[in-house]
């Protein structure tokens, strides 16, 4: 679902919006859409570290060991995935 969103821009920021948009190959809708995802990917990035760092701090070893049996399970399935002929 979209919405019409009607603003204003300084003329330059505008003209460097349609020019990295016409770089990238895109409409400038595409290109304001991908900033604008791109900010708040980055946002939930920042957060997320915050919290694993948050969650370190808290209990250094809990996360070391859990990364630890993640890592160890994918290698399991995917050595598993080798030998049955799956991808």
């Amino acid at each position: 679902m979209t919405e019409p969103v009607n603003m204003r821009l300084p003329t330059e920021l505008l003209a460097a919006a349609e020019l990295a948009a016409e770089d990238d190959g895109v409409t400038l809708t595409v290109f304001v859409t991908r900033a604008i995802e791109e900010k708040l990917l980055r946002g939930e990035f920042d957060q997320h570290a915050r919290m694993v760092e948050a969650a370190v701090a808290a209990n250094p070893g809990r996360l070391l060991r859990k990364s630890r049996a993640i890592r160890d399970g994918l290698a399991t399935w995917k050595a598993a995935q080798r030998f049955d002929g799956s991808p």
